[in-house]
């Protein structure tokens, strides 16, 4: 366990560490790894082994471009259930309140795509000039999928998928969820292969490569589920592939906006409303359920006190998930691969052998990041595969709370399993002011306009 965690945050963390050594006695890798137009990169600046293992750990840096600031990662936990609005900015205010608008709401949509060029420039030249380092290119081939998946969990039909080769740009039609989601998993499928050697690098890649795949396979249709739970049969319940913080690579995006600046605080289900407490109907109860796996502090009983932004918003919780500004945040779990072994038993119809992976999950007392969990009563068996699947969704929140996985799950109870959006999301009355609305993703942002293949979103269902 000690060799994995370790492992991977020389990967994410001393990696861009050595992003600033590289860029302060060669200034042109520090031209390479400086922000870029996708792809554009003039193909003689990387003309070396060494200048190619630069790009490369830049391209492995732009995983943080999910939780930098209002990102993906935050403001798609709020859109859900996990967080809540607590600023006076209004296109934040209508993220919460569910009524999203694409002039105005892109939460690092350029970012994510563009880093999808950095990773196709860092493939490129690490096939060119290190050919041999396979499960260094697996792993870039796994961040590829990730930023593809990570865009069709949280917008919607309608994603252009563009890229650049020898400085030639090809704009990228609009593609249905599904789409992206194929094209995450082909890159994953070619992750998984470069990575299948035995040395110790290699396997750790796979793995995640594996928890990668299973959560695409699942995203697409709950079918494949026997399918995903077969592909992560051997990654570890102790296993984590992490992203790491540090002075010299930037604080934890979520801490700050949460437990530094206080924009965004845990959320409940329930909140107050003209000084009265408002039942927040489908949201689940992150901080009244006292569940170790999602421990929140109140922001007033603090010394000093941390109070919201807007001062307003109370009762205000911060995680304890990541009590400092360089805690890690997990990408890929070996908690996640058991959770997809448990969706496997619910849609066979085996709701006792899904109840037997689950509790052992919460007996066995995994890390999440670096909070121990300790080890949970176990939980009785429903009776009826509608309850199933509540409490299967539920568990899930619990455990993946704040990784970037609570709207995708939403959108799939509606998209897999036949509930309605105000069976899902939180609906009724919002508590600075009308009613929650009915969206249930992002939309594209018009800033894609620039494309002229793109117009808007092909739909905004689930």
């Amino acid at each position: 366990m000690n060799q994995h965690l370790h492992r991977t945050r020389w990967v994410l963390a001393v990696g861009v560490l050595a992003v600033a050594l590289v860029a302060g006695c060669d200034r042109v890798k520090s031209e390479l790894l400086a922000p870029q137009n996708p792809g554009l990169v003039d193909p003689s600046a990387v003309a070396s082994p060494s200048a190619a293992y630069a790009l490369r750990i830049g391209a492995i840096g732009r995983y943080k471009q999910v939780q930098a600031g209002e990102s993906i990662w935050q403001m798609g936990g709020t859109l859900a259930d996990e967080y809540k609005n607590a600023d006076f900015e209004a296109t934040r205010i209508s993220a919460d309140q569910r009524n999203t608008d694409p002039l105005t709401h892109n939460w690092n949509y350029g970012g994510v795509t563009q880093s999808r060029g950095f990773v196709r420039d860092a493939i490129a030249a690490m096939k060119t000039y290190m050919p041999d380092s396979g499960g260094v290119i697996g792993e870039l081939y796994m961040e590829l999928a990730f930023f593809e998946m990570t865009m069709a969990d949280n917008y919607c039909s309608g994603i252009p998928l563009g890229h650049t080769v020898a400085g030639v740009q090809t704009n990228g039609a609009p593609l249905t969820i599904v789409q992206v989601y194929d094209s995450a998993s082909a890159h994953l499928d070619t992750a998984i292969a470069l990575s299948n050697g035995s040395d110790a690098g290699s396997v750790f890649v796979n793995r995640a490569a594996r928890v990668f795949k299973a959560r695409v396979l699942i995203a697409k249709d709950k079918a494949n589920a026997p399918a995903a739970a077969a592909l992560v049969a051997g990654v570890p319940t102790l296993y984590q592939y992490d992203m790491t913080f540090s002075a010299s690579a930037g604080a934890n995006g979520m801490w700050t906006l949460n437990n530094s600046v206080a924009r965004v605080g845990v959320s409940d289900s329930f909140d107050i409303v003209g000084g009265q407490a408002n039942v927040i109907r489908n949201a689940l109860p992150f901080v009244s359920a006292n569940d170790p796996r999602v421990p929140v502090q109140n922001g007033d009983l603090l010394t000093p006190k941390i109070p919201p932004e807007d001062g307003i918003t109370r009762p205000f919780f911060l995680s304890n998930l990541y009590k400092g500004q360089f805690d890690p945040l997990v990408l890929a779990s070996g908690v996640d691969a058991r959770l997809y072994e448990a969706e496997a038993k619910l849609t066979a119809g085996d709701i006792a052998g899904m109840m037997t992976i689950l509790n052992a999950l919460r007996a066995a007392g995994p890390t999440i990041g670096i909070v121990k969990i300790p080890s949970l009563a176990p939980l009785g068996t429903p009776t009826d595969v509608n309850s199933a699947t509540s409490l299967l969704f539920r568990e899930k929140a619990f455990w993946t709370f704040g990784r970037g996985q609570r709207l995708p799950d939403l959108r799939r109870l509606i998209r897999q399993y036949g509930r309605t959006q105000d069976q899902v999301f939180p609906t009724g009355v919002f508590f600075k002011g009308g009613n929650y609305g009915t969206d249930v993703n992002f939309p594209v942002p018009t800033s894609e306009q620039t494309n002229p293949l793109f117009t808007s979103c092909l739909d905004r269902k689930a």
